[in-house]
């Protein structure tokens, strides 16, 4: 009689061995050689794929096909038949007689995971584009409480309050965050902003993707009463690893802008730039994101924006959902409101929470 080996997780994939043993958990990944399976007992147990008689999940899984032709599958396994398929697009795709046969069709489970995997699969960058999340659990956010230091149009420090979610299906992510910058001394406000963004990329292929994104801010001391960017356009994967990712971008969009001092404008931009992440040695997570703003119907190399956010993070004591964060955020507008500068620097030290 089979050992069965029982998730946490309600959704549970299951692999039948050559040997009659039962194995229940969340696929990870699958390659030519071997499954990568989690379950209650371990976060990554490898199952060497010549013992696999049979899998059943509990959902649709990215395939890599043996033809090169990568889709969304779910395996089917009747254990007493020991009929094998995989549902395809809502239909049954037996790629053989035999079970073995069936499997044999797929060349990889979840094949940026492999990838991932085969480059370094000791350590994972927390948000990383690369890996799909387990067990179906998509969603992942953050809260951030942060001293923040301006200098520029406003030379104060404030507090900083962040919180962001990110829902990532592996091909599939959306992140949305919002930022609340304030001060007041002796009754006065010093610094005033709120700033909101919601970004959507699909891949296309494992390198090339397609974003759109939101961006809403006001900002009273750049005489911003609302500043709208919507955008949307390509991006590419240079670097797509569990230490490193690092994709750039560019698109196509409009602008909205309105003042204080109740004047508007609106143009069509363009905007490009790049988003890094990358794990250094065990603790230190560093990132940078950068984007150019050209306003495409308005003398673009003089009217356009910068912006550059560095940042670097290290765990509090081990944690794994405790860091700390330290930050440089540069915004620089070449051709600004009267009485407004040009460049525009903010610092941060602050604490997050990952939920």
């Amino acid at each position: 009689m089979g050992v069965a080996l029982y998730a946490s997780s309600a959704h549970a994939d299951t692999v039948y061995l050559s040997d009659g043993s039962v194995l229940k958990g969340s696929v990870i990944s699958m390659s030519a050689d071997e499954l990568h399976l989690k379950t209650r007992f371990s976060d990554d147990l490898v199952v060497p794929r010549d013992q696999i008689d049979g899998l059943a999940s509990d959902g649709e899984l990215p395939l890599r096909l043996e033809s090169g032709e990568e889709v969304q599958g779910q395996f089917v396994y009747e254990p007493e038949q020991g009929g094998q398929s995989i549902h395809i697009d809502g239909r049954s795709v037996p790629s053989g007689s035999k079970p073995e046969d069936v499997l044999a069709s797929v060349a990889e489970v979840a094949p940026q995971v492999v990838a991932a995997q085969a480059d370094d699969d000791e350590y994972e960058l927390p948000e990383a584009d690369a890996l799909p999340p387990e067990d179906a659990d998509y969603w992942s956010g953050r809260f951030e409480l942060a001293i923040n230091g301006n200098s520029g149009n406003t030379d104060s420090s404030s507090l900083l309050t962040e919180v962001s979610a990110l829902r990532d299906t592996g091909d599939k992510r959306l992140s949305l965050s919002a930022s609340v910058d304030r001060e007041e001394e002796d009754e006065e406000q010093t610094a005033e902003e709120y700033l909101g963004k919601a970004r959507y990329e699909q891949d296309i292929t494992r390198r090339i993707f397609w974003f759109a994104q939101q961006q809403l801010e006001k900002d009273e001391f750049e005489d911003i009463d609302l500043r709208s960017r919507t955008l949307f356009g390509p991006g590419f994967f240079l670097a797509r690893r569990d230490r490193l990712t690092f994709k750039v971008r560019s698109g196509l969009g409009y602008q909205y802008e309105a003042y204080t001092d109740d004047s508007e404008s609106s143009e069509l931009i363009f905007s490009a730039g790049w988003d890094y992440a990358q794990l250094v040695g065990e603790w230190m997570k560093l990132t940078h994101e950068f984007t150019i703003f050209p306003e495409v119907s308005n003398s673009p190399s003089e009217n356009f924006v910068l912006e550059s956010a560095f940042g670097v993070e290290v765990p509090i004591a081990n944690s794994a959902v405790w860091r700390i964060r330290g930050a440089l955020d540069h915004e620089y507008n070449n051709n600004p409101e009267p009485g407004v500068e040009e460049l525009d620097t903010s610092y941060q030290v602050g604490v997050i929470r990952d939920f």
